[in-house]
């Protein structure tokens, strides 16, 4: 134990930033479950970190995680000083790691590229050099278009965000 500020905090604690000990117990919390992490976000005020599942996280999953840390990090006096969020990714939120491409095969998808081109098209693959896509274009024949479709793999380091598009026009409503 360290003693700081007239505080007893473990010795891992006080040797790594927040961030990075907010990662390794998030880590201990959700090892042996299928639930992974995604994302840790540390501001002035808030400490964000975002879950998910292969299938769907849910919030008990969440509440979980969350005493855990207010647990773990009692004595470090830094809930006095941040709000502390465990969520899910929104729906509108890009995807981060690959669990979520693999969560998203055969789905719609944008994906914007450091160069400033947008493909869209459904994933087919993803593995952790890039990911495989099924891209739609636009053929034109003088005032005709088509659309058409090739495969095109793009490397994460080309990626600079992918979106899921979600449609509601397939659901159905009772008649």
């Amino acid at each position: 134990m360290i003693v700081k500020e007239g505080t007893a905090v473990p010795f891992f604690i006080a040797q790594m930033n927040l961030q990075q000990q907010i990662q390794a117990l998030v880590e201990e919390k959700i090892a042996g479950t299928d639930n992974y992490l995604v994302e840790i976000k540390v501001s002035p005020s808030k400490i964000t970190v975002i879950l998910d599942h292969p299938r769907s996280l849910n919030l008990d999953e969440c509440v979980a995680v969350s005493r855990y840390l207010h647990e773990q990090l009692e004595t470090s006096n830094v809930f006095e000083k941040h709000e502390l969020e465990v969520s899910s990714p929104g729906m509108e939120e890009p995807l981060k790691v690959l669990p979520q491409y693999h969560k998203r095969l055969n789905h719609r998808v944008s994906v914007l590229q450091f160069d400033g081109m947008k493909r869209t098209g459904l994933l087919r693959a993803a593995d952790e050099h890039g990911i495989l896509l099924d891209e739609e274009y636009t053929i034109k024949e003088g005032k005709k278009k088509t659309i058409g479709h090739r495969e095109v793999t793009i490397s994460y380091d080309q990626i600079k965000e992918t979106r899921v598009i979600f449609s509601f026009d397939k659901i159905n409503s009772p008649s």
